[in-house]
């Protein structure tokens, strides 16, 4: 072999070698840079009910909208029996479910948050903090994750669907509505179960 086509095989491999390096680079520790931080992103748990970016909406009224994906991975239909929420202090904070039970169809992806699937805290869910909730299914038993609380107003184009506290979804959101009907005076649950009154806060 020549000299001549032994120094263009030598460059050649030089070449190969240092584009392999810099793809490495591109997908090792300091592609991470590249990433796009997203702040809004919620948590995620899994058993028999995957709960995928799960988190708080921070109303203007003071409360807070459960927002969630949520998947049935068992063979059988679920519904979701209560949510119960807990602050940082360990203090159980008051749940106002949707009036009619939310069914969770086996292999099926259902997003919770809306105006007919929305599960409110309603107060003492502040943004910027973390707490602790409890879904409790009809087979499945409990799931507990915690989760974030986002103010509506810092991604407010990313919560178009989540419903306010008045259980209205934007633009109409809480602080902007009337709700349909007086509240309570009896004593507040803070358990929310559909289709059973306590979305109503009420016993």
């Amino acid at each position: 072999m020549s000299s001549v086509r032994r120094r263009r095989l030598s460059a050649a491999s030089l070449a190969l070698v240092a584009g392999l390096a810099l793809s490495a680079c591109g997908t090792g520790f300091g592609a991470q840079t590249n990433q796009v931080y997203q702040p809004a992103v919620g948590a995620n748990a899994r058993g028999d009910i995957e709960s995928q970016n799960t988190l708080l909406v921070g109303n203007e009224d003071g409360s807070a909208t459960l927002s969630a994906a949520l998947l049935n991975t068992t063979d059988a239909d679920e519904t979701i029996t209560s949510v119960a929420v807990t602050g940082a202090d360990g203090e159980s904070l008051t749940v106002r479910a949707p009036k009619s039970a939310v069914k969770l169809p086996s292999d099926v992806l259902i997003t919770i948050g809306g105006a007919s699937t929305a599960f409110v805290v309603t107060e003492g869910a502040e943004p910027g903090a973390y707490v602790k909730l409890t879904y409790t299914f009809s087979k499945s038993g409990d799931l507990t994750i915690e989760v974030p609380v986002v103010a509506r107003t810092e991604h407010a184009a990313e919560y178009d669907s989540v419903a306010g506290g008045d259980g209205l979804v934007p633009n109409e959101v809480s602080g902007n509505a009337t709700p349909t009907a007086p509240a309570s005076s009896a004593a507040p649950s803070t358990q929310a179960t559909p289709g059973t009154g306590d979305e109503d806060d009420t016993e």
